[in-house]
């Protein structure tokens, strides 16, 4: 996005770059602070994120002087943009948070945006104030489950005819990537990744463990799946699980679900986490439950038309 003119007040406005990792880090994580007492958040998540995204393009920070005060960045899924933005604590009510996110609907509709969906979290009234004085309506909510392992994970129960595995990229990306998509088809404003930013994504990365990863196999095809990931959030994190149609309600689900958990206790994490809609229609929330996961923290979803 490069250097942007302010318009609204005298802040700064311009892309990051890497050397404002740690001043960004720091300010996501004071703004979580001021909302929820503490923070799972880190300069190694901020890193990861960072490796998805085109810096120049897709993310803009706000400076007072020398200083990162507010931070954002787009994610783009064809006619639907999604945002998220961050404005430090200590600077709420200078007019940070509408410059930031009218800066950002402008680059996401000069890109071909019609919707754009805006993240707030849960307990930030002034924020579901901000969207709500800009036209957004809310429209979905997603939590944060986590789980402290203090004592050792049951183990998975495998359905009979399925066969857990490990994960070969050379040998299985193709046929788990195709499995993953088909399976998530089913979730709220799903948007296909094709393969090779998928690989991206989950493979080409500096923290990609394929001992963290689980194929489930019936016969030649992938049944089911997950994509676990150390040191996220606090914790370890499951990024990725999934079960196709023809092998839902067999306790499939369940079984990775605590297969992941026992990977993390043996290798030492205090607790597991990860991120799901709350309405979604597979029983995914009354699962994670279920097995001793509770919500931490939650974001809602704000919409607004911007097409003609």
């Amino acid at each position: 996005m490069r250097t942007v003119a302010p318009s609204m007040s005298s802040f700064d406005l311009r892309s990051p770059v890497r050397g404002d990792a740690a001043a960004v880090a720091t300010l996501v994580i004071s703004h979580e602070r001021s909302l929820y007492g503490e923070s799972g958040y880190s300069l190694g998540d901020l890193e990861v994120e960072w490796e998805a995204l085109d810096l120049d393009r897709d993310a803009l920070v706000l400076l007072d002087g020398e200083r990162v005060v507010a931070y954002g960045f787009l994610e783009d899924r064809g006619e639907l943009w999604r945002i998220d933005a961050y404005v430090h604590p200590e600077e709420r009510g200078r007019g940070l948070g509408t410059q930031l996110v009218a800066a950002l609907e402008a680059t996401a509709t000069s890109r071909g945006a019609r919707r754009i969906q805006n993240g707030v979290a849960e307990p930030d009234e002034a924020g579901h104030r901000l969207l709500a004085g800009l036209e957004y309506r809310p429209v979905r909510v997603f939590r944060e489950l986590r789980i402290d392992l203090d004592e050792p994970p049951e183990p998975p129960e495998w359905p009979e005819g399925l066969l857990p595995d490990e994960f070969d990229a050379e040998r299985d990306a193709a046929a788990f990537h195709a499995a993953q998509q088909e399976a998530f088809a089913d979730h709220w404003e799903f948007r296909p990744l094709e393969l090779a930013r998928w690989r991206t994504v989950h493979v080409e990365t500096a923290g990609f463990d394929p001992s963290l990863w689980r194929v489930v196999r019936a016969g030649d095809e992938v049944a089911a799946g997950a994509i676990c990931e150390a040191d996220r959030y606090g914790g370890g994190w499951i990024s990725v699980l999934f079960t196709r149609r023809p092998w839902r309600s067999r306790g499939v689900g369940r079984a990775l679900l605590r297969d992941a958990l026992r990977k993390f206790g043996d290798r030492g994490e205090a607790s597991v986490g990860l991120g799901v809609d709350a309405e979604n229609t597979t029983g995914a929330f009354q699962l994670y439950e279920s097995v001793g996961m509770r919500p931490v923290l939650g974001w809602v979803l704000h919409e607004k038309n911007v097409g003609g």
